[in-house]
Order: structure tokens, then C-alpha cells, then sequence
């Protein structure tokens, strides 16, 4: 269920049923609550829905007829046709996709008769409509005028004071400053570690699209995550051991024969669903890569063609298993979120740090060919943060439909991790000049890393 700032019924909105209508006639339309006898028309919903959003959020109740002694309290439940209800519905959704900008989140209810004790007939039905108060503001009608929810007027209101409309724009961009400063920020490291390299990848799914009614658990996390459940589940996977619970949310460690006080490989949960992938890149002087060249097949090669182009004083940064790792990580992420019943889409965004006067190396003949036409690629960034002020309508989407798969199947489950982190793979190779354009991305398996797995 979403957070709202006012909830007239006694139970959850999923249980809601007659005990919660009869609250109702002691609760009077107002700034919360909005009556209506029958459905409006699409643009008359969207202003509704606007209002409430732009406003303190609330709750459109469609098939309820107020008192008419003044009190505006709900008075007879006398329904809508049954048979309308999926028009209804669709009008709804229309009306907060098409004709809101942007798209109004919202949830509904319906309550079905018979139901004596209210006076509601076999053939009609409630809708409830709630509207959480949104930080996304101002929701924008497609008139191209902007609404607020006020106490003494059962119709929305067009808003023309300046002050009013600032606040609203402030809102809105107090949101978006939050998030991009959240989805930009990486975690300090010890001191030992201050020049290494790392791979930072935020995922976030979406808040426009209502999310799941359960919590995550940190026996869920856990179970999701720990050793046990790796050994049975299906996808491409990495050992976590160490799982711990934070201050807003949960965190597991890859630490290995590793200091357990060192940064690693880590996967952050935060309780709104956000998640941070922590993936430390291999960085090495020319001369310690050199000596690790047996685990590369093009490795050799590699360091024959620096040394030609003149690269003396250069540390290399390995993107070797990048991929694998990602897709590992990103796994443990797909099977939480079918733990939750979350189907919402996901946006990420992520930050490459420290690989200032680096140069990329990944075991790939097609790579290697590349450098020898071009020169091998120098990164000059130190810090490379994609999209630069992530927001949802900048960083990329990842559609539930990719995943929307039989997790127990492997034939169907296998390639998923992959697909749902390639987008994510193809801008980091791109942003350190590995590739070029999406052709040499998609014309290349070695870039993904599966002849390495057996070595490493």
C-alpha cells in the first residue's frame, strides 16, 4: 500500500470492505475526500487526480452519494453498473497517463455487491480511488493548467497564485536534487584503498508505478543472498559471506580469504527498493599486469601494443569480468524483487571511480584489433558518473517485461541476469572507449567474459 497523509478506513486497502464504508458517513468531503454518484469524464478525472497530488494526496470514492443536509458526509452507497467497472478502470488509467504530466501514481479498490448492511445492489459496485500526496510536482493537466484539492470546494481548483505554484515547482525539483545527489554519491573507502578503482551501479525502480504490499525481510535478504540458496538457484551467481542489517536497510559482502575491513564486493538494499552494486575494478601497473597475463588470452598481446604505442608509466584497469560480475549481482537483485511480487520497472544509472590516466583492458581479440588501428583508449576522467544528474526521465529503463519469465525454468531464466545488465555493460565499455558503437557491442561474446570463467 502507499504512504498516505490521511486514511479514513480501518483496515488495509487490499481487505477493505463494508465496516470501512460506514466510516465513511461520519467522513465529510474535503481536502482528504471526494464523492462521486457516478464516473467522470477522462479530463474531469485527471483534473481530480492532479489535485490531489499536487495537494496533500486523498482518496476519490466513485459510486457514493453525499448528504445532502450539509454535512457532506457519504450517504447512500448506491454504486456504479457492475458492468462498467473495466470502463471506469481504463478511463482512470487514462486519465492519469495521458492527460497528467507527469503520470499521477494512484491505487484502487473495488467493492462489489451485494452488501446489505450499506444498501449496495448485487449489480453495482464502490471504486476507491487513493492518491498519495506526490513529490513530483506540479502534476501538470493536459489543459495545461495546474490543480489543487481545496478544503471548501468539492471541484478541484485551477491555481494561479505565484506563490503557490513556486512552492509546487520546489517541491518537485527538491525531489529530484535529492535523488540525483543520493544516485551520485559513493560510499567512502579506507585509506589503503583510496586509488583503486570502482564500479558503482544504482537501481531503482520506478515511482510512478505502484510498488509491491510486502516488505523485504532481512530473513528474506538473507535466504535471497546467502549460501544455502546459491548453490540451488538458477542464473549466473557469486558467494556472499557476509550479510548484515544497516540503518535503512540491509547489506551482503563478498569477502573471501580478503581483510573483512576492506571495501569488496558488496551488495547495499535500502527499504524503498534502491540498491547500490559495489564492484571493484582490477587496477594494475603495466609491469604487475604483466605478470598476470597467463589469465588473459589476448594479455600478451595487450602489453606488447602498450609498450608500442609508448605507455610506460600507465596503470591498466581490467574490465575482463565486469560483465559477469554485474550480471552475477544483478541476479541476487531480479530474484528479491520476485520474492516482493515487484513488477515495476527499473531505472539505473551508475559511477566509475578513480580510473584517471588509466587505460581499459578487456580480453577481446575484436578489442585488440581496434587499439591497433586507433591506439589504445586513455581515460581521461577520473571520476565517470552516467547519466550525469540521473532523474527517471534520464537514466535508462529496464522493463519488467525483460524478466518476466519462469524463475524455476533455467532455460528460460538463464540468459535473463544478461539481458537485464547489458544495457548497463554496453555504457560502461562505451564511456571508457572499449567500444564504439552498439555494433561492436553486440558482434562480440569474448566482451562478456564467459571463456574467463573457468580461469577466474
Amino acid at each position: 500500500m502507499l504512504n498516505y497523509s490521511y486514511y479514513p478506513f480501518k483496515n488495509i486497502l487490499e481487505d477493505i470492505g463494508a465496516e470501512d464504508l460506514v466510516l465513511l458517513k461520519d467522513v465529510s468531503e474535503g481536502w482528504y475526500i471526494d464523492y462521486k454518484v457516478q464516473s467522470l469524464k477522462i479530463p474531469d478525472l485527471a483534473k481530480q487526480l492532479s489535485a490531489f497530488a499536487n495537494q496533500y494526496g486523498g482518496w476519490l470514492i466513485i459510486g457514493v452519494n453525499e448528504a445532502s443536509d450539509g454535512s457532506r458526509t457519504a450517504s447512500e452507497f448506491v454504486g456504479i453498473p457492475v458492468s462498467e467497472l473495466e470502463k471506469v478502470s481504463r478511463d482512470i488509467r487514462e486519465a492519469s497517463s495521458a492527460h497528467v504530466n507527469p503520470e499521477v501514481l494512484y491505487e484502487e479498490k473495488v467493492i462489489s455487491g451485494p452488501i446489505e448492511s450499506i444498501g449496495l445492489a448485487e449489480d453495482k459496485a464502490i471504486i476507491i480511488i487513493g492518491i498519495p500526496m506526490s513529490e513530483n510536482t506540479p502534476h501538470i493537466h493536459s489543459s495545461g493548467r495546474i490543480y489543487r484539492r481545496l478544503a471548501d470546494q468539492s471541484k478541484p481548483k485551477e491555481e494561479t497564485d505565484r506563490y503557490i505554484l513556486d512552492d509546487l515547482w520546489k517541491r518537485g525539483s527538491d525531489r529530484k536534487i535529492k535523488l540525483r545527489n543520493f544516485l551520485t554519491a559513493t560510499p567512502a573507502i579506507p585509506n589503503s584503498q583510496s586509488d583503486s578503482s570502482w564500479a558503482y551501479i544504482f537501481l531503482k525502480p520506478s515511482q510512478s508505478q505502484k510498488g509491491p504490499s510486502k516488505k523485504l525481510s532481512f530473513k528474506d535478504f538473507s535466504e535471497v543472498l546467502g549460501a544455502e540458496n546459491v548453490k540451488t538457484m538458477n542464473g549466473v551467481k557469486m558467494p556472499f559471506d557476509g550479510i548484515y542489517t544497516t540503518s535503512d536497510g540491509f547489506l551482503a559482502r563478498n569477502i573471501g580469504k580478503n581483510d573483512p575491513s576492506l571495501a569488496t564486493t558488496s551488495f547495499r538494499w535500502w527499504h524503498n527498493g534502491t540498491v547500490r552494486l559495489d564492484i571493484p575494478l582490477n587496477k594494475y601497473d603495466l609491469s604487475t599486469f604483466l605478470s598476470q597475463i597467463d589469465i588473459h588470452k589476448y594479455g600478451a598481446d595487450y602489453y606488447l601494443l602498450a609498450e608500442e604505442f609508448g605507455f610506460n608509466d600507465i596503470d591498466v584497469v581490467d574490465y575482463s569480468l565486469f560483465c559477469q560480475t554485474t550480471a552475477a549481482l544483478i541476479n541476487f537483485y531480479l530474484h528479491l524483487l520476485d520474492v516482493l511480487g515487484d513488477k515495476r520497472d527499473v531505472y539505473s544509472c551508475f559511477t566509475i571511480k578513480n580510473v584517471f590516466h588509466t587505460i581499459p583492458f578487456i580480453d577481446s581479440k575484436s578489442f585488440l584489433e581496434r587499439c591497433k588501428v586507433n591506439s589504445i583508449p586513455l581515460t581521461l576522467d577520473k571520476n565517470i558518473v552516467l547519466p550525469a544528474e540521473p532523474s527517471e526521465e534520464s537514466m535508462f529503463s529496464h522493463k519488467y517485461s525483460v524478466r518476466d519469465v519462469d524463475f524455476k525454468c533455467p532455460k528460460q531464466y538463464t540468459p535473463i541476469p544478461y539481458l537485464f545488465s547489458s544495457p548497463i555493460f554496453y555504457r560502461v565499455l562505451l564511456s571508457v572507449g572499449i567500444i564504439s558503437c552498439i555494433e561492436e557491442f553486440s558482434g562480440d561474446t569474448e566482451l562478456f567474459g564467459f571463456h574467463k570463467l573457468n580461469k577466474q
